[in-house]
């Protein structure tokens, strides 16, 4: 058994997909110095990514294959099939922890002058095996010109009881502002990581200082703070009741991004990743992010903030010369820094990025680390199994929000698999 093989029977335990994998042969990665396959998770930059490894390639004499595995595409799921069908990549994405500790075994340590510009890096066992795709955060995306024209300051909307307040009276001006709903969310098939990756991740960081994993520490020992998921079942059942139940139910991101880009709602339940879809369908407004209040005791004041994903390199590639300068270059040359955080819209993890971002959600979060406001930490959801917030809580917020289950059930049900995640992970 091939140690492709070897790997691809453990991540297969770990995410129960399927029985057993045996007797393959796995051919995986390029052998040709010159030519490497990359892939990517965000379908939002895949034409900017594929126009600048198309022009970088050119340049450098390196053929240069970028693929996309995005929204209901689970990037594990299509990394083992393509391993398996020998058309692994050379570079691919991870999440944080968890992705590194499923690919561990087929990661090799990279380096170069970029690990000395910044901070998101990742790190393990003191050498550096993720390049930090870009910075980014969240909160929920507000509409600035329509809170000014209802007259809602969004620096006042810094407690749960003044979220509420606001919600409700957007909601009772609808036909005033020219709304269909006041915020603009999903909960169905395919969508299940808005809510039970990021939204889940305020239940497990909100209003703890960056870095801080007690909650999470909590989760994966079993355990549920029964106080803290009261509150955050609150904040759920408030995002609910002001989204309008078709789009919450049935509708996808793209009925989020028309509707927030239309002037529809005046809220977004996403990120700045969605600066350029929100830019293709024409939003013309300024926008901005407020942080999310699961809390009645406590106002959180920070937004989420971080390096969400990192490229890693196979280690049976044969172009790891070619994939380490094009990292460089991404960093160091104008051309890269104008991918970044022009064409792609990223904001930069990199201190030595002069281009600043033009995008409005990236620009906000750019200014709002600039000027040191409180952060919350990005990453706790990475500690979670694999697949946990897509598959495990994902189709509770769904009942939730079809009306299937009440907020007790809810909050039972949220318990209920949060008490499995030790034998899920296999503590």
């Amino acid at each position: 058994m091939s140690k492709w093989v070897k790997k691809l029977a453990k991540v297969t335990l770990a995410t129960s997909l399927f029985a057993t994998i045996g007797g393959l042969t796995v051919d995986a990665a390029s052998d040709d110095p010159n030519a490497f396959t990359l892939y990517s998770n965000k379908s939002e930059t895949q034409e900017a990514l594929t126009n600048y490894a198309a022009a970088w390639g050119e340049a450098n004499g390196v053929d240069v294959t970028i693929k996309v595995c995005s929204g209901a595409c689970s990037l594990g799921d299509q990394l083992k099939a393509d391993f398996t069908a020998g058309e692994g990549p050379d570079v691919f994405v991870i999440e944080g922890q968890s992705g590194y500790d499923l690919w561990a075994d087929m990661l090799q340590p990279i380096s170069g002058d970029w690990v000395d510009q910044t901070e998101f890096e990742f790190i393990q066992n003191d050498e550096v095996y993720g390049f930090p795709v870009s910075v980014e955060g969240y909160g929920l995306a507000y509409n600035a010109d329509l809170l000014a024209e209802a007259g809602i300051d969004p620096e006042t909307l810094n407690s749960f009881e003044a979220v509420a307040a606001a919600f409700a009276d957007l909601d009772a001006r609808k036909d005033e502002l020219g709304l269909t709903s006041v915020v603009a969310n999903a909960t169905m098939e395919g969508e299940t990581w808005i809510m039970g990756n990021h939204d889940f991740n305020a239940y497990l960081g909100n209003l703890l200082p960056n870095g801080d994993r007690t909650v999470t520490e909590q989760v994966v020992a079993g355990e549920t703070d029964a106080d803290r998921m009261a509150g955050y079942a609150d904040w759920v059942e408030l995002l609910f009741n002001y989204t309008d139940p078709q789009m919450l139910t049935v509708g996808t991101q793209d009925d989020m991004d028309i509707a927030f880009a239309s002037g529809q709602t005046a809220f977004l339940h996403q990120g700045n990743w969605k600066d350029p879809n929100l830019a293709q369908l024409e939003a013309d407004f300024a926008m901005g992010f407020i942080p999310y209040q699961t809390s009645h005791e406590e106002n959180a004041d920070g937004l989420f903030i971080g390096a969400p994903s990192y490229y890693v390199v196979n280690n049976e590639t044969g172009a790891l010369d070619s994939i380490n300068k094009f990292f460089e270059d991404m960093v160091s040359t104008p051309e890269g820094q104008d991918f970044m955080v022009n064409q792609a819209n990223m904001i930069s993890a990199f201190s030595t990025t002069e281009e600043t971002p033009a995008a409005p959600l990236s620009a906000f979060l750019a200014d709002w680390i600039s000027a040191e406001k409180p952060v919350y930490s990005f990453d706790n959801t990475y500690f979670m199994p694999d697949g946990f917030g897509m598959n495990n809580l994902g189709p509770i917020y769904g009942q939730f929000a079809q009306g299937n289950v009440d907020k007790a059930q809810f909050i039972e049900l949220m318990t209920a698999e949060i008490a499995k995640v030790p034998e899920l992970l296999g503590n």
